[in-house]
This record gives structure tokens, sequence and C-alpha cells, in this order.
């Protein structure tokens, strides 16, 4: 299984960050427009259990996939795996650790398989560490935005 790691510094409180990040309509503000995210089905916070259905623009058409939220333990993580979606497996770690006075480290931990079959051969690790590094450096960016 592949992993990708990442993490953004943030001046804020755990318990802010962790509330913006279960916050369902936050997901789309951060959230690279090119993706085309919409969701088809979603609570309006996530905590255990909860499911996301949604719509995404990848492999040159639009994916559905589901996720379900399998840990979650406020306001130090939580973690969503897909249930069903164009990848083998992906599941996603949302970690936050105080860092500072005031500061926060949010860290995003995926471990993947890429896809079977003929897409397996277009969609490889490699191009799907570069789409999150594409991704997540969006994301980032969006979060020093709202919290500088």
């Amino acid at each position: 299984m592949a992993t990708f790691e990442t993490s953004v510094q943030l001046t804020t409180t755990p318990e802010e960050i962790f509330e913006f990040l279960i916050d369902t309509d936050n997901i789309l503000k951060i959230s690279p427009p090119d993706t085309g995210l919409a969701f088809t089905k979603k609570p309006d916070k996530l905590s255990l259990g909860a499911v996301l259905e949604f719509q995404i623009q990848g492999f040159g058409k639009v994916q559905e996939g589901t996720h379900e939220i399998i840990a979650f333990e406020k306001p130090d993580f939580f973690t969503e795996k897909q249930i069903s979606g164009p990848l083998k497996s992906y599941t996603h770690e949302h970690r936050i650790v105080p860092s500072g006075d005031n500061q926060v480290t949010v860290i995003d931990r995926l471990e993947f398989e890429p896809p079977g079959g003929l897409l397996g051969f277009l969609v490889t690790e490699s191009k799907l560490l570069d789409l999150f590094d594409e991704g997540f450096y969006h994301r980032h960016n969006a979060l020093k935005a709202i919290f500088p």
C-alpha cells in the first residue's frame, strides 16, 4: 500500500480547526475547484460512522465515491475510508497536533492503492502522488488564508 503525507502549520486552536474540518460545507471551500467535488449525500458535520457520497472529476470523467468516518477523536483526529470509489483502497487520516501558543500542525496521511484493470495502467501510484501533492497544496493555501 502506498502512502502520502503532508502537513501545514496554522494559527488557531485544535478545537477551532477540528470544528472547521468536520463541517462538510468547509470541505468544498478548501478543495481545488478543478476537482469538481460535489456531495450527493452528506451530514452537516462529520462524526464516527458518518457517510459521505460524492462526485469528483478524475481520470478524464466524473467519478463517484463513498467514504465513511471510521475513527473520530475530537479534537485530535478523524479518519475517512473509501467504501466505494475509483481507487482499490483509500484511507485519509486528518491529525491535529498542537505546536505552540495558538499554533497547530494539521497532518494529512493517505494510504491508497491505485485502481486495477486498464485504468491502473494510466492512473499509477506516481500519478496519484502528483495529484495529491497538487490538491493538498491548494487545500493548505486555502487553510492559511482562513487561519493566517
